[in-house]
């Protein structure tokens, strides 16, 4: 079992595996008995201060405001990766992804 994990996590798509396995989750739990559980967890009020200064919110808003931030953040730092030293760095490959992103 063990092999099997170390096997799973070192695979490149382990990552798009755990997204879709978390997905079907979140779609088991919102659509079953289980719905009450995993509405009542997205206003579960989550706050951090520092000092005088609170940031208060539910774990909703901080799932759409801060780790989508850091999401297209990484998204961000791997498309500079591809076009400084991947499979975006000549101006051929760029064109099709570039014409996709703007539109």
């Amino acid at each position: 079992m063990v092999k099997v994990f170390k096997e799973l996590v070192q695979h490149n798509a382990a990552g798009g595996i755990l997204l879709v396995i978390a997905a079907v989750v979140a779609l088991i739990f919102a659509n079953t008995a289980m719905s009450t559980f995993y509405y009542g967890t997205l206003d579960v009020p989550i706050q951090v201060s520092i000092g005088t200064f609170a940031i208060d919110k539910p774990l909703l808003l901080w799932v759409n405001d801060g780790l989508m931030a850091i999401f297209f953040f990484v998204v961000g730092l791997e498309v500079k990766r591809e076009i400084i030293e991947g499979h975006l760095s000549s101006p051929s490959q760029i064109v099709l992804p570039a014409i996709g992103a703007v539109a």
